[in-house]
């Protein structure tokens, strides 16, 4: 089993989720760790003109299975904010933006598992 406290641990999975999504999926990060008052975004980056925030959510043997279910309702208003924030802050425009889930899984002795859920939830309809 691999065991990290909390903080190193989701320190890690966002330093393994940085390397894995620019490497297999071009993802252009442009922002780590924004924090307002609604919260903190893990991830803001790029995916050809569509803004993507991204939350990481790490765990270590056996604590894999569901890291886009784990994004409750109330975290993804979370999200939902800061991300508001962020465009209103960055002063952005017209923009294309979507909300990725990026699970990371630290196996003993192994490389990471990664599960990716492009667009796991959506701005609720005005």
């Amino acid at each position: 089993m691999v065991s990290f406290p909390r903080r190193d641990l989701g320190r890690k999975g966002e330093d393994e989720a940085e390397r894995y999504l620019r490497r297999k999926h071009r993802y252009r990060v442009v922002e780590r760790n924004y924090t307002c008052r609604w919260g903190e975004l893990d991830l803001v980056c790029l995916d050809g003109n569509t803004l993507v925030f991204v939350e990481v959510r790490s765990s270590g043997v056996g604590g894999f299975e569901g890291p886009a279910e784990s994004v409750n309702e109330r975290k993804q208003r979370q999200i939902i904010k800061a991300a508001q924030s962020y465009i209103q802050r960055k002063r952005l425009r017209e923009v294309s933006m979507r909300f990725d889930v990026l699970g990371i899984e630290f196996r003993a002795g192994g490389r990471p598992r990664f599960a990716l859920f492009q667009n796991a939830f959506e701005l609720p309809p005005d």
